[in-house]
């Protein structure tokens, strides 16, 4: 995916995209260079121009992390 607003920070670059947090307009979770992470709204993206992967994606019920939490819980 690549980052398609001229004035943000990463314009032009590829960035890889972690999750996907929903809303009328998406935040990105993306892996940066130095592999922190970080948020992008998906209308700053070329994420946003394929409007069907925004429609038919199906949000995750609970990540791993949060199945493992829930596992230590119950043990």
């Amino acid at each position: 995916m690549t980052v398609t607003h001229p004035h943000h920070p990463l314009y032009g670059q590829q960035v890889e995209i972690i999750r996907v947090r929903r809303g009328s307009d998406p935040d990105l979770i993306i892996r940066q260079m130095d592999g922190y992470h970080g948020a992008i709204a998906a209308s700053l993206t070329t994420y946003a121009s394929n409007s069907d992967e925004l429609v038919c994606e199906k949000p995750a019920l609970l990540d791993l992390e949060g199945l493992l939490q829930v596992t230590r819980l119950v043990e």
